[in-house]
């Protein structure tokens, strides 16, 4: 009887003995596992490619680089290449702004020549109506002037918003040229203001 007693004590002890190793071993492998996940995280989250934020803007430059307007995506501008300009762009919902450079006016005061431009433009059209008077402007610092009139465009029956901006920058003259329109001058009412805001002379 008591060699029974002492054969299920072994038998227990034996089993006691089993369940602690394989809790051991059980244990062990659960925390290499959870290690290795931790360190697989870790290095996903080291690799992972930060983006940058994508930009609403759009930059547009003359084809030698010498000055750069940044206007919003919302308008959806197109540039095209005009030996007549240093920057056109269009869009689709007949916007387009114009911007060349005029030289030779070094010694004549910005007034007088923004006064002689918009007596030779208006002669371009059969009709306008709404001429402004010449308006002053501080754009960065540099003395500007603008006038602008509505148009009406013959091809489209469609009346159009003109606005005119001459700028001097150091001893250059640019001319802005913004039209599009009538029936959107509320979308387009600060268009001006952001195209000369973001005008940049890269170099002369």
């Amino acid at each position: 009887m008591s060699e029974k007693l002492n054969i299920k004590k072994v038998i227990i002890a034996v089993l006691i003995g089993i369940l602690l190793i394989v809790s051991i071993v059980v244990f062990v492998i659960s925390r290499v596992g959870a290690n290795k996940n931790n360190n697989k995280e870790n290095l996903d989250n080291n690799n992972i490619v930060k983006k940058e934020p994508e930009s609403n803007t759009i930059i547009f430059t003359d084809i030698d680089n010498t000055i750069s307007i940044e206007l919003d995506k919302k308008y959806n501008l197109v540039q095209s290449h005009n030996s007549e300009y240093l920057i056109k762009v269009s869009s689709d919902d007949n916007l387009d702004i114009y911007i060349s450079k005029l030289e030779g006016f070094n010694e004549k005061e910005l007034y007088s020549v923004a006064r002689a431009d918009r007596l030779s433009y208006l002669e371009s059209y059969n009709s306008y109506s709404n001429l402004s008077d010449l308006k002053e402007l501080s754009v960065n610092g540099n003395q500007a002037f603008t006038y602008s009139f509505h148009y009406l465009d013959e091809n489209l029956k469609k009346a159009f918003y003109i606005q005119v901006v001459l700028l001097k920058t150091n001893d250059t003259i640019y001319v802005f040229d913004i039209d599009f329109p009538l029936d959107n001058l509320n979308f387009y009412t600060n268009l001006l203001t952001e195209t000369l805001a973001e005008f940049k002379v890269l170099y002369i």
